[in-house]
């Protein structure tokens, strides 16, 4: 008896793996793909065979990056399945596995707040839905007011050019402000017109963006401040959702699948402390200074003009929690830091993080990001 063939899956990647977000998401397929023997993946550019037109690609399925509603329309038109992983564009028989966007913004806020900061702003793309939901999970996470907004076209920010537009509305904002811009490329164009306005980062104006676009970041002056999105699951999920619909020859639009952000990578963007009490900004950059070596309140007392009382009643009036609770974050971005840029053993991060007991170390890192610091490091692995 002759055997049967098996059934190869055609999948097309509907993006030009321009960007750290693109290249994430690719990961994420391709390691699906791995473990799937029946598919062959389809692409643009010398990694993948080509999709070459997509009016004309003879696939199966789609996962897609949407960032334009004339590429909605012209991947609708093909009626295949498809998983969008931008979340910028709805269309009828699409489904969703991205970003959750409303997170993204509350944990920027939240971080922010939790720096000090008190007046905040935010610059996104105008009309796209993913700026939209992290302006407003920013704007809910600080209470649901209003706050100063300024958006323009995802073409317009990519273009960095001198804006004398944006450079009078960030001027005209009351300063100290932390400003959240909606991805990475945003707040380099944010930093720009800073440096043109001779406004200082982050003394008079915080940046935080999002994507963690590493050469980027590191290429802005000063380097910038991002949330970390866990782009490669983000891939892995829409490549599952997409074997299902392959599968099931296109089952109904479900909800969007949401893909946690992973955390905020804090670089010199944001690293300022805006209080207006000047005792407490000595005591958060002793902190800071001292953020791979063990510190106690008590030692801080020697170099800091108060007493211990006086000391945390004036901490949380300006930051919301105590010296202690400083000083255990300090030294845990300090580690998270080590973990994910050096090959240090575990054991050697927690000493180098000011942590003198191991088993401490773990739980106070287990507490803060939610696992343990070697689940944290894999995690961070590529």
């Amino acid at each position: 008896m002759g055997s049967t063939r098996q059934r190869r899956w055609r999948v097309g990647l509907f993006m030009g793996l321009t960007d750290f977000y693109e290249h994430g998401i690719a990961r994420g397929v391709v390691r699906y793909a791995r473990g799937r023997p029946d598919w062959d993946l389809y692409g643009f550019g010398w990694m993948f065979q080509s999709i070459g037109s997509l009016e004309r690609w003879d696939g199966d399925g789609l996962v897609a990056r949407i960032e334009s509603g004339r590429d909605a329309d012209r991947l609708a038109a093909r009626r295949l399945p498809l998983v969008d992983v931008a979340g910028a564009w709805r269309r009828p028989g699409f489904r969703q596995v991205c970003n959750d966007d409303t997170a993204t913004g509350a944990l920027a806020g939240r971080h922010l707040q939790a720096l000090g900061f008190r007046r905040f702003a935010f610059c996104g793309v105008a009309r796209v839905g993913w700026s939209r939901m992290r302006r407003e999970g920013f704007r809910a996470v600080l209470g649901g007011g209003a706050i100063p907004v300024f958006e323009e076209s995802l073409s317009w920010w990519e273009k960095l050019r001198h804006s004398e537009r944006l450079e009078a509305w960030i001027h005209a904002l009351p300063h100290p402000v932390a400003v959240f811009a909606c991805n990475d490329t945003a707040g380099l164009k944010v930093a720009a017109a800073c440096r043109n306005a001779r406004l200082a980062v982050p003394q008079e104006v915080a940046i935080l963006g999002v994507d963690n676009e590493d050469i980027l970041c590191e290429l802005c002056v000063p380097p910038l401040s991002s949330i970390m999105l866990d782009c490669e699951q983000i891939g892995f999920r829409a490549a599952e959702m997409l074997a299902r619909l392959l599968e099931r020859s296109g089952s109904a639009p479900a909800a969007p699948q949401l893909i946690t952000p992973r955390e905020v990578v804090e670089r010199s963007s944001t690293h300022v402390l805006p209080s207006a009490d000047p005792l407490v900004e000595q005591a958060v950059a002793l902190i800071r200074s001292l953020a791979g070596e063990p510190v106690h309140v008590a030692a801080l007392l020697k170099d800091i003009p108060a007493s211990r009382r006086s000391l945390e009643i004036r901490f949380r009036r300006a930051l919301g929690r105590s010296v202690h609770d400083e000083i255990v974050r300090v030294h845990i971005e300090r580690a998270r830091e080590l973990l994910r840029t050096t090959t240090l053993t575990v054991a050697a991060v927690a000493a180098s993080s000011g942590f003198g007991n191991p088993q401490r170390f773990h739980e106070a890192f287990r507490k803060a990001a939610g696992m343990t610091p070697g689940a944290y490091r894999k995690s961070h692995q590529r």
